[in-house]
């Protein structure tokens, strides 16, 4: 049969579909609910970040997102789940700094490949670091505090907030560049490292920003520096490490949504476009007040920022010896 002079209506009433129309479908149209692995437990910052970016993002596509927490292990158990989940579009995975930049280095056997498992969609968040001390402290600003460690070496230490954390690679490259022994002691999480340092068990504190600033604003704590290539946009009159006479020393976390390797590219696209429009809107602004920092990013612009990062993480795990927690 040869149609002649039929529009898409006439084509649709006759059970064809015009290329135009299919390509006009969305992917997520039918509710089916969508997954997003968080690799921490309720409540935790990364679940709080997390569920931020699926209400957006539930909010538009006008589809159901559901987070799915898989705490423990370095968050290496939740990235294996991700891994292994059908990439038909409706499994997503939070991925954070450990489980793709740092985990391949520190760990042997990694039961997942962090670029050929995953399909990067874009960044959601960074987490500034800030190197802090007690008020107590001898040294009150960072050119006094390398002159007086440097002067001292091994008489310091600091607490680890969690090992292959962020801030534990941000104070193992300040180390390494700036010539320090001072040794790091790790804890199982940060809320018992902030604990101990506030209670005077240890003078040196390297953590996010997030998670000092409360602390700062209060007084109880002195910020020295901050670990990002600019200044936190919350703490302004705290220069960067970068701009204290150690540019190569820029480190920070980050949180960002990808999906299983051969996930359909219109998925991708969708959650990409999706994402965009979150970060654009005010969904984020308390966590930002509160130091977070957001930032979209194209998927071909997340690969490239993980690849790097992953190098960087190599080179720090490697100069500073790092180990997993036992």
């Amino acid at each position: 049969m040869i149609l002649t002079g039929l529009g898409a209506t006439a084509l649709g009433s006759l059970g064809v579909m015009s290329p135009l129309r299919a390509q006009s479908q969305p992917f997520y149209r039918d509710n089916t609910p969508i997954e997003l692995i968080v690799p921490g437990g309720p409540g935790a910052g990364t679940d709080v970040v997390a569920r931020l970016a699926a209400t957006g993002i539930a909010q538009q596509l006008k589809n159901r997102v559901v987070v799915k927490n898989l705490p423990g292990a370095a968050g290496i158990i939740a990235a294996q789940a991700a891994a292994r989940a059908k990439p038909n579009g409706y499994n997503l995975f939070f991925g954070i700094t450990g489980t793709h930049t740092v985990n391949q280095f520190l760990y042997d056997d990694l039961p997942y490949d962090p670029q050929k498992d995953f399909e990067p969609i874009s960044l959601v968040c960074k987490y500034n670091n800030v190197l802090v001390v007690r008020p107590d402290f001898e040294a009150q600003n960072f050119k006094d505090f390398i002159a007086l460690v440097r002067a001292n070496p091994g008489k310091y230490f600091y607490g680890i907030t969690l090992t292959g954390s962020s801030s534990n690679l941000a104070m193992e490259f300040l180390k390494s560049e700036a010539d320090l022994d001072l040794p790091g002691v790790p804890y199982g999480s940060g809320a018992a490292a902030v604990t101990d340092f506030l209670g005077g068990q240890y003078p040196i504190l390297m953590d996010t920003v997030i998670n000092q600033l409360p602390h700062i604003k209060a007084g109880r704590v002195i910020p020295l520096a901050t670990t990002g290539s600019v200044r936190s946009h919350v703490l302004p009159d705290t220069p960067t490490i970068s701009e204290s006479g150690y540019p190569q020393v820029v480190s920070i976390g980050w949180g960002g949504i990808m999906a299983p390797a051969g996930t359909p590219p219109m998925a991708i696209d969708e959650i990409s476009q999706a994402l965009k429009s979150v970060l654009a809107s005010p969904i984020f602004d308390n966590l930002k007040a509160a130091g977070l920092e957001t930032e979209y990013t194209t998927p071909a612009q997340m690969a490239k920022f993980i690849a790097d990062t992953a190098a960087q993480s190599a080179r720090i795990v490697k100069a500073g010896n790092i180990k997993p927690a036992s």
